[in-house]
């Protein structure tokens, strides 16, 4: 979107003073520090806009985070193996197993965990395994209130985990002897040599944390550039920082590729156009029209944005088709004499050493070095021929007398100018103007107050009107 600003002409009656008083007390009002508010429909509407213009690097975070994930879980993953026995435990010191269940399992209960987790075991494990330290993982448990009990040993290896575990079987009686006497042990149920690990490969789940946390990432950073980034998005925003009268908004315009260059013009005469583009231009037109036809003999219109890129040419030449639809003499001149750009948004092919510059070297006539329509009445003036000093030809005599010939010819001179923002050559057409068209692209540029007051070398902020694409 588009937001175009548009200029008044500069008079000198007690009307307009009165009225440059009022834009100077609404500038100074904007200019006032109010707290910063938020729009939420505006913010989530910038929100979606911002998504959609950084959807492929959001796609691209998810998929770098949840492939990374995907793959470290992967290559992390080692299996681990459990083997198990369950036995009872008695003793030879039980008189009956009413007494043993009365006296010992409390005892056993206490004990058996420690022990068989102890070092002393494990040492007597490693030296009957001959290997230097056990590294396997031993747990045990107790039944409560009774006698059974389980081991448990977890290792890489399942071949380990299953010997360590029958070594433990095997020496625990004889660690067990110095503490609570002599003991026997009575398998009930174990496990064999494990087959399948106990401890999934949960690569999949890893994929789908890490795809998730990129997306919350990517959520968070898109929430930073949108509250961050101080770009122009609302009208609002453009009133925060000058009094500008505003033209209106120009939707975004996308037509096919076809085998004409100049069926993929953005111009309201090309019928592919969409109809809310050409009804947006014919609506600042008409507001225009109203400040600036009939103000003088030959108003002059400069067209210019902060920065490039904002498409202050194509507004430029769709204002130019819109005067000259309502049988108005427009001269369209290519001011941006380092990058002329009218022709090519008209689909128009010149010859290169035609234009412009080649008319203030006096290489040629005015009329030598203009374009006309048939079937409008619009006459163009591109922006070609070599050049190696544009500020200079733009000071020149020659420039003022050109337009003062271009004026005598038409009822409205528009100036397509280069970014004021940027290049000084913008300002050289400020003598000569009745009013100015600020550019302005929606989340485009970082436009703050500063960067607004170069448009002064163009003429006073009371002449200068703007357009939001």
């Amino acid at each position: 979107m588009v937001t175009v600003t548009d200029t008044a002409p500069i008079a000198g009656q007690n009307d307009e003073r009165e009225q440059k008083s009022m834009n100077r007390e609404t500038y100074e009002t904007y200019s006032a520090a109010e707290p910063e508010k938020i729009d939420l429909i505006a913010f989530l509407a910038e929100y979606f806009q911002a998504f959609q213009k950084f959807f492929f690097g959001v796609l691209a975070l998810v998929i770098l985070a949840g492939g990374g994930s995907f793959l470290t879980a992967k290559l992390r993953y080692q299996p681990v193996y459990e083997a198990y026995t369950s036995f009872v435990v008695g003793s030879n010191r039980a008189v009956g197993y009413s007494y043993y269940d009365n006296v010992t399992a409390e005892q056993l209960g206490k004990t058996f965990p420690y022990l068989v987790t102890s070092g002393v075991l494990k040492d007597v494990v490693a030296r009957d395994l001959g290997i230097g330290a056990v590294t396997s993982e031993i747990q045990a448990s107790v039944m409560e209130n009774t006698n059974l009990f389980t081991i448990r040993v977890r290792d890489a290896s399942p071949e380990t985990a299953y010997r360590v575990m029958k070594s433990v079987i095997t020496n625990y009686p004889e660690v067990a002897e110095y503490i609570i006497g002599a003991t026997t042990l009575t398998v009930v149920d174990e496990s064999g040599v494990p087959a399948v690990p106990v401890n999934s490969q949960d690569a999949l789940r890893a994929g789908t944390y890490g795809a998730a946390a990129g997306l919350a990432a990517a959520f968070l950073l898109l929430f930073l550039y949108v509250r961050t980034r101080k770009t122009i998005h609302w009208a609002d925003d453009i009133k925060k920082l000058t009094n500008a009268a505003f033209l209106g908004n120009l939707p975004q315009a996308k037509i096919k590729k076809r085998s004409s260059v100049k069926e993929q013009t953005i111009t309201i005469c090309n019928p592919k156009v969409p109809d809310a583009f050409k009804e947006a231009v014919q609506l600042i037109r008409t507001r225009m029209e109203d400040r600036i036809i009939g103000k003088s003999d030959c108003p002059v219109l400069l067209v210019t944005s902060a920065v490039p890129g904002e498409g202050k040419t194509t507004v430029a030449v769709n204002l130019a088709e819109a005067f000259a639809k309502k049988k108005y003499r427009v001269v369209l001149l290519d001011g941006d004499l380092r990058n002329p750009s009218v022709m090519k948004c008209m689909g128009l092919i010149g010859r290169k050493e035609r234009g412009i510059a080649a008319v203030l070297k006096g290489q040629m006539g005015l009329g030598g070095g203009t374009y006309r329509l048939r079937d409008l009445t619009l006459k163009i003036l591109p922006g070609a021929g070599s050049t190696q000093n544009p500020a200079g030809l733009l000071r020149s005599v020659r420039m003022k007398t050109m337009i003062e010939s271009l004026k005598e010819e038409a009822d409205l001179l528009i100036i397509d100018t280069p970014p004021c923002g940027v290049l000084s050559d913008a300002a050289l057409f400020g003598g000569i103007a009745d009013g100015a068209v600020l550019v302005v692209h929606q989340g485009y540029a970082i436009l703050v107050r500063e960067e607004f007051s170069c448009l002064e070398f163009i003429m006073n902020r009371d002449t200068i009107n703007w357009i939001l694409k």
